[in-house]
């Protein structure tokens, strides 16, 4: 791939190309080519030299030691500056983090947490292992442990809570554990707690507003807010960075682990959602793990609409994709749209071909109901690179970017309502948009569109709205980036 395509953020673990909690730039004017490319070449050495310090701290956490994957095997493990205990707290670890590293000194083991923002630290060495834990493996051990080790069992059965807080075996066996340990308070607790667990319920908490929240299939963030106002922009939580990394205080109300919310998915509802905790994809960003509840809890989850609050859909039954007619009219009004900014026939096909081979967010063709009764709103958006391998920068028409809103006409035919593209070399002024979903977020009867909006290593969540002659943006929120 070019210089310009490496720099374009794109999906990791399914996501979307990302945006920071800002809005997507407007693309840069350069005085010339030759400053483009200066820029591009400073960036990407940019990269390149967090790369080298990423790599540099991998060897230094496992220097002279043997290499291995260690697992934290407690509830909770602290990774610390220094092998003490009264050293600065970089890290919290919950159970189950892979580790990478193995130098051990005095009863601590120097670690590298690389998928838990790459932290640098010791652990004591009597947390971690060399297997990953599991409830079975922790349930076996409880069973392994005489009856009279209440402690031990004890022990066990919190840290297969802690471990699948969201699994009934593990809290079958911490029901257990403190059954046999005669700790009725507890154990009422506990009880309650899997009764939650089995009966999953929507609730907002005290003071908290109406928030709705897109889905893109694993990744859930913020979108947008619902005031007696209208729809206002969705919160942004970054973090407070003097807490230790994966400390819970952290992490905002609306992504603890084990709220539930409401999930819709191609206008109609699509049963309960419950967070599993926020993750980081990114350097910087608003996004949490999800996994759908209830009696369709093993169904594979789709790119969709979530909120705190329950929202009306305006049908029954769930938009088709476009059909092939649909299709071809949409393909159609593409080439017409990029021929118009100057793209040559040839790179116009070109660009189609690219587009079909983009797994995320290349060709797009989507339906929507702007009203429950009403015709369909066809939307089209595409994305292309077009430079070779041996690309450095300098084409003109490298990156190919349209988005289009088709509406009845109302005469039998189409009309676009609302178009966007641009052709150019990529890099900072990249920018695109792919389609998300579509729901009546504020109950006027009509149905807003949701877009994920593409910029310079970054993304953000966007909802559309019609207005008297076009769509236009009334609210964004969530996303992230570097």
């Amino acid at each position: 791939m070019g210089a310009r395509r490496r720099l374009r953020w794109r999906a990791g673990l399914g996501m979307a190309v990302l945006v920071a909690g800002v809005v997507v730039a407007a693309p840069q004017e350069r005085p010339d080519r030759a400053q483009a490319a200066a820029e591009t070449a400073a960036a990407l050495a940019h990269r390149a030299e967090r790369e080298q310090a990423r790599q540099h701290a991998a060897r230094i956490a496992a220097d002279a030691c043997e290499r291995g994957a260690r697992y934290v095997q407690a509830s909770v493990a602290m990774l610390h500056e220094k092998p003490d205990p009264a050293s600065q707290a970089r890290a919290q670890l919950p159970i189950g983090t892979q580790l990478e590293g193995g130098c051990d000194e005095d009863g601590w083991t120097r670690v590298w947490a690389q998928h838990h923002s790459g932290v640098i630290g010791w652990v004591r060495s009597d947390l971690l292992g060399a297997a990953a834990p599991t409830v079975e493996a922790l349930r076996k051990d409880y069973l392994a442990l005489p009856a009279a080790d209440r402690a031990g069992r004890r022990l066990l059965g919190a840290r297969a809570l802690a471990l699948a807080p969201f699994d009934e075996r593990a809290h079958r066996l911490h029901i257990d554990a403190l059954r046999e340990a005669g700790d009725t308070e507890a154990l009422a607790q506990a009880e309650l707690a899997l009764a939650t667990l089995r009966k999953p319920q929507v609730s907002r908490e005290a003071g908290e507003p109406r928030l709705i929240f897109a889905y893109d299939g694993q990744l859930l963030s913020p979108l947008a807010e619902l005031s007696e106002g209208g729809l206002q922009d969705g919160p942004y939580t970054a973090g407070d960075d003097s807490l230790p990394v994966g400390d819970p205080r952290r992490v905002p109300a609306y992504f603890r682990p084990g709220r539930v919310y409401h999930y819709y998915r191609r206008g109609i509802d699509a049963g309960l959602l419950r967070v599993l905790g926020k993750t980081e994809p990114s350097c910087e960003s608003d996004v949490a793990l999800a996994q759908r509840v209830g009696a369709a809890a093993d169904t594979p989850l789709g790119a969709g609409i979530v909120a705190n609050f329950p929202l009306r859909p305006l049908t029954a039954k769930a938009e088709a994709e476009p059909d092939a007619k649909e299709r071809a009219l949409l393909e159609r009004l593409l080439r017409k749209e990029l021929r118009g900014q100057g793209l040559p026939p040839a790179k116009v096909e070109a660009a189609m071909v690219a587009a079909r081979a983009e797994a995320a967010s290349g060709l797009q063709f989507a339906a929507a109901r702007s009203q429950g009764q009403g015709p369909r709103v066809l939307i089209a958006t595409l994305y292309a690179y077009l430079a070779g391998a041996d690309d450095r920068g300098d084409d003109p028409q490298a990156e190919v970017y349209a988005m289009l809103i088709v509406e009845s006409d109302g005469k039998g035919g189409h009309r676009v309502a609302h178009r966007d593209a641009a052709v150019g070399e990529g890099g900072e002024s990249s920018r695109s948009h792919s389609y998300l979903d579509h729901l009546d977020l504020d109950g006027d009867g009509r149905s807003e569109l949701i877009f994920i909006g593409r910029g310079y290593e970054s993304w953000r969540y966007q909802v559309w709205r019609r207005g008297e002659r076009d769509w236009s943006v009334v609210a964004s929120g969530g996303g992230g980036g570097c």
